[in-house]
């Protein structure tokens, strides 16, 4: 017989279409029973039922994050973290420390380093990095994991010297003629390639991101990509095997040669949609512009910081449309990442001749970050049932730079009172290793938007913690055609959910961020308590 779980005594935030607010809920095996009343709750506590006090808590869907990459945040764990470097010096050390316990002539990486944190407010060149070690190559991966800088050890192995041309969608930079180390968007992911984990190191590593996850409450992740065919291959053996416990909604994406990486998921059938309630095909991918912080984003106007650069295409529209139609006349859902507004822009009018050429009532075609818009764009997404998946997080950690590179835009960023207030479906996400993937800190920016100096930005685009709640549940499980077995508690849905020590509904906005997950609940089954 089902295990039945009664949890009583606390705020049950079902998150269903009313926001309601319930006094029990019941639990058999993997799926909600009951919600409701203490009194009609107990009515199911025959048997060996257990019952739960809350004790004045709250019960809450299971978070789910629609934008993370879980293998970079592995990776992360097994590299030098560089978040908290002042100045070049103590990158060059990190580097050195990571180098003695790193067998010679392995890859030796760094990652979270954000020259505007450094004295020097530059990156390392190459020569400084050496300085590290010379018998490893050294990639460290900027916050925004767009740019990277690298030792020449890295450099040569990637066939990279003063006389290599910058490749089309990326740069390598270049002072006085000679190369510096540093490489944006496609000349870093050129050098991917050559600098690719193995696939028992990546299952090992994500292992290792999905324990973290849990303990933030977070339930399902929609695994924005990265490492191709050995990150799928590796996932899907970690959720096997129950190393990985999120469920999973797995982009298709990498760095590498996407093109023929969606080419051969779409030639072979595997369609959106594929798979089970713990690990399901989702969307497939472009990247097309830079990141927001670089900034390197594909903006109409220039950058305040940067006048005459409006950042980096990374494909022409006529390519990305090419591929849009293609993908969604074989039955995918579509994304792209997609910051600035030009790039925006151009996914947007990819959608409109997807659809022209196949049309669907209910594609979900996504669009990653969606940073910038303006009100034809926000009427076109709307007209068009475009989800967007924004990271109000990014605030906190870039904010202070973004009033520098774009001035009075930064109102219209990331805009999530515009989606409310618009009938747009925005679903939570972190983005993470780029912000932290505590969903708790996406809420609290979500609805404070306040940059790590404490300055308060864009305060017309703040929500409210219901909505901030919402996005983070149940726009997530609409993100990935799930709304009907996950994202709100609601009998008959798969019972993940989190216990948290107050209720989110009553505590103030500045005060968010001190609420903690306490329990995170798979199929109605812990797999975290907090000590």
């Amino acid at each position: 017989m089902d295990h039945t779980r009664i949890y009583l005594n606390g705020h049950i935030l079902t998150v269903d279409k009313n926001d309601s607010l319930a006094e029990a809920l019941v639990t058999q095996g993997k799926l909600i029973k009951y919600v409701g009343t203490r009194e009609d709750a107990m009515k199911y506590s025959g048997g060996e039922a257990e019952i739960i006090d809350l004790k004045g808590r709250a019960l809450a869907p299971g978070f789910i994050d629609s934008h993370i990459h879980l293998g970079q945040i592995g990776m992360g764990q097994v590299s030098a973290d560089c978040r908290r470097a002042t100045c070049i010096a103590d990158v060059v050390e990190l580097i050195r420390r990571q180098a003695k316990n790193t067998p010679k002539h392995e890859w030796v990486r760094g990652w979270g380093l954000n020259e505007m944190k450094l004295a020097e407010k530059r990156m390392p060149t190459c020569e400084e990095l050496d300085q590290a070690t010379t018998d490893h190559p050294v990639m460290i991966t900027r916050a925004c994991y767009h740019v990277s800088v690298n030792n020449t050890m890295a450099l040569r192995l990637g066939g990279i010297s003063d006389g290599t041309p910058s490749p089309e969608g990326g740069l390598i930079e270049k002072i006085n003629g000679h190369i510096t180390g540093t490489l944006k968007e496609a000349a870093h992911n050129n050098l991917l390639k050559v600098a690719m984990p193995g696939e028992d190191m990546l299952e090992d590593a994500m292992a290792s991101a999905s324990d973290s996850l849990i303990r933030q409450g977070i339930t399902s992740i929609h695994v924005a990509g990265c490492y191709g065919y050995p990150q799928m291959r590796a996932m899907r053996r970690g959720v096997q095997s129950g190393r990985i416990k999120n469920r999973i909604y797995a982009v298709l994406f990498t760095f590498i040669d996407c093109e023929q990486f969606i080419d051969d998921y779409i030639k072979c059938g595997i369609v959106t949609g594929f798979g089970d309630e713990h690990f399901r095909i989702g969307p497939v991918k472009l990247m097309i512009d830079g990141s927001t912080s670089a900034p390197t984003a594909a903006m109409f106007e220039p950058y305040d910081s940067r006048p005459g650069d409006t950042g980096i295409l990374c494909y022409t529209p006529e390519q990305v449309e090419r591929m849009m139609i293609k993908a969604n006349r074989a039955g995918y859902q579509c994304t792209v990442h997609a910051v600035g507004d030009r790039a925006v822009e151009v996914m947007v009018t990819a959608i409109e001749k997807a659809l022209e050429d196949t049309p669907r009532t209910d594609h979900r075609h996504r669009i990653e970050h969606c940073g910038f818009i303006n009100e034809n764009l926000v009427e076109r997404i709307k007209k068009l049932g475009i989800v967007v998946v924004p990271q109000p997080a990014f605030f906190y950690e870039f904010g202070d730079g973004y009033v520098i590179n774009y001035g009075k835009r930064i109102d219209s960023m990331f805009p999530c009172r515009t989606w409310f207030d618009n009938g747009v479906v925005a679903a939570g996400s972190s983005d993470c290793p780029v912000t932290s993937s505590d969903p708790l800190f996406g809420i609290f920016e979500a609805v404070n938007r306040v940059t790590g100096s404490g300055r308060k930005v864009s305060q017309c685009q703040r929500i409210n913690i219901k909505e901030a709640l919402r996005m983070h549940t149940y726009n997530g499980a609409y993100a990935s055609f799930e709304e009907q077995i996950k994202g709100s508690l609601e009998v008959g849905k798969l019972a993940d959910m989190v216990v948290l020590s107050e209720n989110l509904y009553e505590v103030s906005a500045e005060n968010i961020r001190n609420v903690r997950v306490e329990r995170t609940i798979i199929d109605g089954e812990d797999v975290f308590i907090a000590e």
